[in-house]
């Protein structure tokens, strides 16, 4: 019996928090069955030592009767800035055994109060690739030294020739004017006695793109001033505990760099020539330097990014081949799409110029098409200094790409003269899974480098072009899929506040967060994401306060909506079922039936939303209004006929992909007595909320499917809406087998498709394009399918009721060709993993529950009528009813295609086999 794995805000030691009552989360490890935790004890010290002798000064919570093990506010003495608190934690389990306190974790505080920031914003005004330094000296022995800075758009942090800690891209994206992310470092090991210099070199970005690039994207870039700024302070404490500080002021000096121009979306140029060596040191001599200029502040909150997970270089990728497509100019394939950028070794001439361009496809001839691109030059070019090797690799821009085409290089370049650089958000593996069936684990592989690629400190829709946005219909549709793989609880705290930040007064949200496009208001399937992201934390995490937060926002943008609409029903749309096969905007499904279906969805979940948060009267008045919109949606589009043409003439364009047109006439009438709307999404969409008749959903479901074979020869017609409800609608109406030949489609419109057609991961449309201008190849809204492997075929599934996975319920589905399934999630209770694994005459299924959940794991009978259940090696079911009890196990019920156990924590090895009769 252990206490592991302690968090605050989510994170491990978060260096330089600014949360007045940050949340602490822990497990509790017990290989013994249905261990639980009943009670817990949190201490907090000023220092390790009372911690190792079980005190807390600062807060002894005393024994909690209380299950909760996440989320445990802090709840002491008043926390100061710039303060390390330590803190341990015990619990009792379900015997009321006490364990030993965990090993002793600590957080860090930056600042709690604005006039905690002393320094200036500075610039360099309009310098290309500005250097920014200040040399101090220090004279005696450091105990301490944190550097908090905000530099924005980008910056690079040096002390004594050394970069000050692994993140790039810093800081995260967020709308300048209203919130600014500061990073706190230990800088302690990198002070010298005598003297140090503090170095900082800054980057466009976000913060001051260039007028030309504000221009050229397909809507106007928001931009917030012209050059990039800084603020920066370093706080020094020595050993006989006097204190220091040096402040980012009129006193440092600044000059221009290598970096000639940096935009995220043209690259960097870079010349060699102009590096300052040794500037980054005391004994430089910078007599030509300039003042660095005091700047306007950008007007935004100082927020700490601690607990908020920064980007980073992940992996480095070797190229797989190189060829010479004409005299000089090489492509270096690196067989993977992803996001980043390259790095060089180089030798040769002073002045010998290298340009490097990144693409995501090859023309048939071999050569680099940049089509996806767009307008994004997405080059680097590097000017040599001729010094003999060099090394080179961008600092404040970043690529989506496979292939990179190198010219100018002195000499034949070896295939090792570039390695890919892997650049996302450092966000910690949460899941797993694997099968049987390669397709699908390539689908899985595919879609995690589109996931990895797209978050770049917010959730991107794709990594290459001329956009690489926040929308948020991209983001909430494949957020399921997201918290399956990666923990993504801190990601979206941060993103949560940038809705908030984009919010008008009248309750209106933009399509894209940060507003960098100012598109207003947001189509509801877009602006739907301000209450599914808070759900999804709330459901997965168990995090209340992400509810509270954002109730507001929520409020206000469903009272919006209420402005839109007459008589409960909602018509305004923008996008609607986004890129169904053959289009862009679907022809089948109207944007009215998607917004009004969003408009009840959004309503209905803020009434749950409303109940619990302890807001009876709201719930009830939110659950009356859905009870209104779903009357509306029926009257409109179940019954109706104003939608999908003339009954006899709008068949008449599939009969080419159906059997005969009688069959075709048949299916259109019974579509017509059951939807008004021909399309796979009405439908799906209808059941998925239950907003159906029940006389009527067997017609409609039995209509889905007709469509999706007959009409549609067993392929998706359906565009990023659809297609994120349709695998748990078919699987939760007796059609997983059904799900299961569409997920494993090789032929158009399928993700079997795109692997075909050589993807590494998904894109943005059905179609293989490669010339036409919505073609990128790494989007990520069609990844939604990610969740329905684990929820499905794994069958690991949250309770709804239950919130944090304290249930959790296990229901695999075996189906097709499968023969063993393997998946795991790490969950705030611990780890969850399910194996399966179909022979001929038994199934066998392991479950690992984590202590302090409970779990109903259902077995499924394969169509068996009677079966024998043996639970590592006990038999625990026969003849239709329990045959022995065991540990972690307490109750047993059969259904019609499972047996159903209620369990606690612990591992199971079950084995179900076809009961044999007396005799044989």
């Amino acid at each position: 019996m252990r206490v592991t794995n302690l968090r605050c805000e989510y994170t491990e030691n978060p260096l330089g928090i600014d949360a007045r009552e940050p949340r602490l989360s822990w497990l509790f490890e017990d290989p013994e069955r249905g261990q639980k935790q009943t009670a817990y004890q949190i201490l907090v010290a000023r220092r390790k030592e009372l911690l190792d002798a079980e005190r807390g000064d600062l807060w002894d919570s005393g024994k909690v009767a209380s299950p909760l093990s996440a989320q445990a506010a802090y709840a002491g003495e008043a926390l100061q800035s710039c303060t390390r608190y330590y803190w341990a934690v015990r619990v009792w389990d379900r015997d009321d055994q006490a364990s030993a306190y965990s090993s002793p974790a600590f957080f860090e505080t930056a600042f709690f109060d604005a006039n905690d920031w002393q320094g200036a914003w500075i610039s360099a005004g309009e310098t290309a690739g500005p250097l920014l330094r200040k040399t101090f000296n220090v004279d005696k022995p450091v105990s301490k030294a944190r550097l908090y800075i905000c530099g924005v758009g980008y910056y690079e942090a040096r002390l004594n020739g050394q970069k000050i800690g692994d993140h790039v891209l810093d800081p995260g994206w967020t709308d300048y004017a209203k919130t600014l992310l500061y990073t706190t470092f230990d800088v302690t090991h990198l002070l010298r006695r005598d003297g140090n210099a503090l170095g900082i070199l800054l980057g466009n970005g976000r913060f001051s793109p260039s007028d030309e690039e504000v221009k050229r994207t397909p809507q106007i870039l928001k931009k917030y001033a012209p050059a990039p700024v800084v603020l920066a302070q370093l706080h020094i404490e020595f050993s006989d505990n006097t204190t220091m500080r040096i402040l980012s002021d009129a006193t440092w000096k600044t000059t221009s760099g290598p970096i000639q121009s940096s935009d995220i979306y043209d690259g960097e140029r870079y010349d060699a020539r102009l590096e300052k060596s040794g500037w980054d040191f005391s004994d430089y001599n910078d007599a030509g330097w300039q003042p660095a200029q005091i700047a306007k502040h950008p007007g935004g909150q100082l927020v700490s990014q601690a607990t908020f997970p920064p980007v980073k270089i992940s992996q480095t990728l070797p190229p797989q081949t190189l060829t010479i497509v004409s005299p000089g100019v090489y492509i270096y394939d690196f067989g993977q799409n992803f996001s980043g950028w390259v790095k060089l070794r180089v030798a040769g001439a002073r002045g010998t110029k290298i340009t490097i361009r990144y693409a995501e496809l090859l023309y048939p001839d071999g050569t680099l098409n940049t089509v996806p691109n767009r307008t994004a030059s997405a080059t680097e070019t590097y000017i040599l200094k001729g010094e003999g090797q060099e090394v080179f690799e961008p600092r404040f821009t970043y690529h989506g790409f496979r292939y990179v085409e190198v010219s100018g290089f002195p000499g034949t370049p070896s295939l090792h003269a570039l390695e890919g650089q892997v650049v996302h958000s450092a966000l910690e593996t949460a899941g797993s899974f694997l099968c049987s069936h390669p397709l699908l684990n390539q689908i899985h592989q595919n879609i995690l480098w589109g996931l990895r690629s797209n978050f770049m400190s917010i959730p991107t829709d794709c990594p290459q072009r001329d956009e690489r946005m926040g929308w948020l219909a991209d983001a909430h549709l494949a957020a399921e899929a997201a918290i399956y793989n990666f923990d993504m609880a801190g990601f979206y705290a941060k993103w949560l506040r940038d809705i908030r930040d984009a919010q008008l007064d009248n309750g209106s949200v933009p399509d894209v967060v940060p507003m960098y496009w100012p598109i207003f208001p947001a189509d509801p399937a877009w602006g739907t994401a301000c209450l599914v992201i808070p759900w999804m934390v709330y459901q997965y995490y168990g995090d209340r306060r992400v509810l509270e937060e954002n109730y507001p926002v929520m409020q206000r943008y469903l009272a919006f909506l209420n402005s839109l609409a007459h008589d409960d029903v909602l018509d305004f749309g923008r996008w609607g079922d986004w890129c169904p096969p053959w289009h862009v905007n679907s022809v089948d499904t109207p944007y009215e039936l998607v917004s009004q279906w969003h408009y009840y969805h959004d309503t209905a979940l803020m009434s749950q939303i409303a109940a619990i948060l302890g807001k009876p009267a709201e719930a009830d008045e939110y659950r009356k209004k859905a009870e209104r919109i779903k009357t509306a949606f029926n009257r409109k589009f179940l019954h109706g006929s104003q939608y999908g043409g003339t009954p006899d003439r709008w068949y008449q364009r599939l009969i080419p992909k159906v059997a005969t047109l009688d069959e075709a006439q048949v299916i259109e009438q019974h579509l017509a007595d059951t939807f008004a709307v021909r399309s796979q999404t009405g439908p799906v969409l209808a059941l998925y909320l239950n907003l159906v008749p029940e006389e009527l959903k067997a017609a409609v479901v039995h209509g889905l499917v007709q469509d999706i074979i007959v009409m549609h020869g067993t392929h998706v017609n359906t565009g990023i809406i659809g297609t994120r409800y349709l695998f748990d609608v078919l699987s939760e109406h007796g059609h997983a087998e059904l799900a299961y030949k569409l997920a494993t489609q090789t032929t158009y419109p399928s993700w079997g498709y795109m692997i075909k057609e050589g993807a590494t991961t998904l894109w943005e449309r059905w179609e293989y394009l490669t010339d036409l201008g919505m073609n990128s190849q790494n989007h990520i809204m069609l990844g939604s399918i990610d969740a329905w492997f684990y929820r499905y075929l794994a069958g690991i599934q949250r309770d709804p009721s239950a919130p944090g996975w304290q249930h959790i319920l296990i229901r695999p589905h075996v189906l097709g060709d499968l023969t063993f399934v393997s998946a795991s999630l790490n969950t705030p209770k611990g780890l969850i993993a399910v194996s399966w694994r179909k022979q001929h005459d038994a199934f066998l299924l392991d479950v690992t529950i984590p202590v302090n959940a409970s779990a109903a794991v259902s077995i499924p009978k394969r169509g068996w009528q009677q079966v024998s259940i043996s639970e590592s090696g006990v038999e625990i079911w026969r003849n239709g009813a329990i045959a022995h009890n065991l540990s972690g196990i307490s109750s047993g019920q059969e259904q019609e295609h499972w047996v159903t156990y209620q369990v606690g924590s612990g591992v199971y090895c079950f084995e179900i086999r076809e009961q044999q009769e007396q005799g044989k």
